[in-house]
């Protein structure tokens, strides 16, 4: 599948002029649109239960919009990219709902690094986890600080045959088909194969003109700091993965792994589940 619609969630945070810019590299790339979507967490005196943009206007009407400074430099540096990329608000407790709800026509999302609870001006505490576990959307986790200046040139998979890392595999396809190196790691022993026709993830990318190499790793108790070991050593700029998680009620836990890798990778991520 192509990528043609980027959603980016932008907030009152540091990170945030850096996302977009990283968003306006990768729609560059692939000739997409991209909707900026700004919401942060909502003040106690400021709960709106809505998430249109009359509902946000109606907010800054009442009571004055907060990071009144933050979203104007925000939307400055957007409309310098008019019309290619549009501009949006979502107001109050809602902005998990809004964002999932407008992510369902695009295809791909770009989203900042999991907020703290006490993180003032960024999403609500468990933002990225809800999104990518409920958007049913392919999602980049763009770290902070990002200071690498290639993206996709050198990508790293992390692949243990489960369906959660074969969707991320193949939803990763057209930055995968751009690559100039893309490598395959593996700690599970013996390496997946399918189970009939003995294919392996090597043979599958080779099918779609994609070269990978495999590091085979020993059963390792901390994948993730293996996996940010391999990054750092291959010199990626993109690692793969699948997201593991569960929605219960309206609690959202990513797995073990998944959250540590958040934790340690200092490199954009391309989550799927």
């Amino acid at each position: 599948m192509a990528i043609r619609s980027i959603l980016l969630h932008l907030d009152a945070t540091p990170a945030s002029i850096s996302r977009l810019a990283f968003a306006h590299a990768i729609a560059d790339r692939h000739g997409a649109r991209v909707t900026a979507l700004f919401g942060v967490r909502p003040h106690a005196s400021r709960v709106v239960y809505a998430y249109s943009a009359g509902a946000a206007l109606r907010a800054a009407d009442q009571e004055g919009l907060p990071h009144e400074h933050e979203r104007a430099r925000l939307r400055e540096l957007l409309a310098e990219r008019e019309p290619e990329c549009t501009w949006c608000e979502v107001a109050g407790d809602s902005v998990r709902h809004g964002f999932v709800a407008e992510a369902m026509y695009a295809d791909l999302l770009v989203l900042g690094p999991p907020s703290g609870v006490d993180d003032e001006g960024a999403a609500p505490h468990g933002f990225v986890e809800s999104v990518v576990l409920d958007s049913g959307t392919p999602a980049i986790v763009v770290p902070y600080p990002h200071r690498q200046a290639t993206f996709g040139e050198r990508v790293l998979i992390a692949w243990n045959g489960s369906a959660a890392a074969a969707r991320a595999m193949k939803a990763a396809l057209p930055i995968l088909q751009g690559a100039a190196e893309v490598h395959i790691a593996t700690w599970t022993q013996p390496p997946p194969l399918a189970p009939f026709s003995r294919l392996d993830a090597c043979a599958w990318l080779q099918r779609h003109g994609i070269a990978a190499r495999l590091h085979r790793g020993e059963p390792a108790a901390n994948v993730a700091g293996a996996l940010a070991a391999l990054a750092a050593e291959s010199g990626a700029d993109l690692v793969v993965m699948g997201c593991y998680g569960h929605s219960r009620l309206r609690e959202q836990v990513f797995g073990g792994v998944t959250r540590s890798t958040l934790a340690k990778l200092a490199v954009p991520i391309f989550m799927a589940h």
